[in-house]
């Protein structure tokens, strides 16, 4: 049957607060795993996804001793998928202008406009114009792995907007807002609505604006090719708690082989 993963993680440290399997994803399961790991009274600064469930849950474990970020990379996820999937060049520039609100996608924008400019000499020719859509998408293509290669080459993140900025970018969105259709209006007035608790960060110095760090933990605790070897909750299960102790150093030059490690440790049973 499916199991469901919760998890908590240090932010500051990155270790591994809690880590568990559950059978389902209840709001009583999730209190329960909450009041179990984290002491409800004292504050807390948590990162969540837009599950509509989390608001009330985390408010009635931790009351006024919680600080609620939602997660910004949760949100550009939601925006890219309000688009279609082959998009218009008019439509990628709305989109990267949504994404630029709270991350800094100024090169993306730019070089999208300049590639509209050039679509007005062509945009009455159907021919020419399909034809040049594929090569300015290509290119736009290009420009954007680009981009994200010299970011991985230099080890750095999408730089984040201050506060003002975001909040500059955000309103010249809003005063358009009625020439958008349907689904980025309520895309807007849905950041409208949670703008705090997507601004959070900016006030606590040092204090996370995504939850990354989590989806990097899942992706190396529980590898593609390793759900498919764990068939079993149990082998699932041994598989997290190996990450665990791989995180923590315990299996580093290990005095036993890791098979007798991994008979060693019985409490790996869930």
């Amino acid at each position: 049957c499916q199991k469901y993963r919760l998890t908590l993680l240090d932010a500051k440290t990155q270790t591994t607060i809690a880590d568990d399997l559950f059978d389902d994803k209840s709001p009583e399961t999730i209190k329960e795993f909450l009041r179990k790991n984290l002491d409800a009274s004292e504050p807390v600064f948590i990162v969540t996804d837009f599950d509509k469930r989390y608001p009330d849950i985390l408010k009635e474990i931790f009351g006024d001793k919680l600080v609620h970020q939602y997660c910004l990379m949760h949100l550009n996820k939601l925006i890219v998928s309000d688009f279609p999937k082959n998009t218009t060049i008019e439509q990628e520039l709305l989109k990267y202008r949504l994404l630029n609100i709270f991350y800094n996608r100024e090169n993306e924008i730019k070089f999208l406009e300049e590639l509209q400019s050039e679509e007005l000499n062509v945009i009455n020719n159907e021919e020419k114009h399909q034809e040049w859509s594929k090569k300015a998408k290509k290119e736009f293509n290009q420009f954007r792995r680009k981009l994200k290669l010299e970011r991985r080459r230099k080890k750095e993140n999408l730089p984040l907007n201050s506060l003002e900025k975001a909040k500059h970018n955000f309103d010249k969105l809003m005063e358009n807002i009625r020439t958008y259709d349907q689904t980025i209006q309520k895309r807007l007035w849905m950041i409208n609505k949670h703008w705090l608790n997507l601004t959070l960060f900016h006030y606590l110095p040092g204090a996370p604006a995504t939850n990354n760090p989590i989806e990097s933990y899942y992706s190396k605790s529980l590898k593609t090719d390793n759900k498919k070897q764990f068939r079993t909750d149990k082998g699932i299960g041994n598989q997290i708690k190996l990450t665990q102790m791989r995180r923590l150093n315990l299996l580093k030059k290990p005095q036993k082989s890791f098979l007798e490690l991994f008979r060693l440790f019985n409490p790996f049973k869930l």
